[in-house]
């Protein structure tokens, strides 16, 4: 068995619609920028493109890690079903996932007896937006 990663997208939300198509909403490209440390990022989702050599259900650990600290930022488990040897999409929805710092990030995703697939992201400090911020000035 081996189950590798085509591709990753980083975003808010991944929804299915009545045709079966998908919507991406909110993608990152790649980065994430946050106005304050901590930030809890209130949904986070993974929508990934795997691959796998033979049919099955596979088991997974997934994490998300801060690099430099080598902290972990929240942890699962869970499955995946390939009903024939092939491609497949799986997106995976995280909740209340809580950054404290800046930094380059992973994703990983673990299958049983194979290297992690890993996707790598950063979370960037933002600089609120020039213009009116809801400051009157007076001139005169």
């Amino acid at each position: 068995m081996a189950i590798s990663q085509r591709f990753s997208i980083m975003c808010d939300e991944v929804r299915i619609e009545n045709n079966g198509k998908l919507l991406v909403v909110g993608m990152y490209t790649p980065d994430m920028a946050v106005f304050q440390f901590p930030y809890v990022c209130p949904v986070l989702t993974f929508l990934l493109w795997l691959e796998s050599d033979t049919p099955g259900n596979f088991q997974f650990q997934m994490a998300v890690n801060h690099l430099e600290s080598g902290k972990s930022v929240v942890q699962g488990m869970g499955g995946v079903q390939f009903a024939k040897a092939g491609g497949g999409i799986i997106p995976l929805r995280l909740t209340g996932v809580p950054f404290t710092a800046a930094g380059a990030y992973t994703f990983s995703l673990k299958f049983e007896n194979q290297d992690a697939l890993v996707t790598h992201f950063g979370i960037q400090l933002a600089t609120p937006p020039a213009g009116n911020l809801g400051i009157q000035q007076s001139i005169g």
